[in-house]
């Protein structure tokens, strides 16, 4: 995959500061994103914050999976689907595996 340089992880912090609902928090990252040293500051923030934190960390990780999937799909590559048996049910389930 193709180097997207800073602007999709910048992006991703603009994102998840729409969804905040801690008014006073958003604030605070929104400072924290402009100009030189918004990663920084951007986490420093967070930091403050565990919960904060950790749903920053999925919500950016899922937006990395997901422009990850998006240049696969680019590039012609689609997900192998495995088909299984689930030993207690007995039905069969379909999807990567």
């Amino acid at each position: 995959m193709p180097a997207l340089g800073s602007r999709a992880g910048y992006q991703d912090m603009e994102l998840f500061i729409e969804e905040v609902e801690d008014s006073a928090l958003a604030d605070r990252l929104r400072i924290a994103i402009g100009g030189r040293g918004a990663f920084r500051r951007f986490k420093d923030v967070l930091a403050g914050d565990e919960r904060s934190w950790s749903r920053y960390h999925r919500f950016r990780d899922e937006r990395q999976r997901g422009r990850t999937r998006a240049w696969l799909a680019e590039e012609g590559y689609c997900p192998q689907l495995t088909f299984f048996v689930e030993p207690s049910s007995g039905s069969y389930l379909s999807g990567p595996v």
